[in-house]
């Protein structure tokens, strides 16, 4: 299957579900054609909103186990002193 053909029928998928969510979340509205559907109505608000939540919620859960799970960084056994350094080209410059 190439890209154009992917891509169209990924437009095609996510039309149909479009107006699939439409009916369901507006299913009390819409009269008596879609009654069967009044009772699940209003999950297709809940349904979005927790889905919303657990994704923040499985982020910061995957950034705290990367923090605790990284070994510390390996410090330096002779720190860098930038002072010094400058001072050295300072004292070459006026030389």
């Amino acid at each position: 299957m190439n890209d154009k053909t992917l891509g169209y029928l990924i437009m095609i998928v996510t039309g149909v579900v479009m107006v699939g969510y439409f009916f369901w979340a507006f299913a009390p509205y819409l009269g008596t054609t879609f009654s069967w559907l009044i009772p699940y109505s209003e999950w297709a608000y809940k349904l979005p909103v927790i889905g919303a939540a657990y994704l923040m919620l499985v982020i910061v859960l995957w950034i705290g186990y990367t923090m605790a799970t990284t070994p510390p960084p390996i410090p330096l056994e002779n720190p860098l002193d930038l002072d010094e350094e400058e001072e050295e080209e300072e004292e070459k410059k006026d030389n």
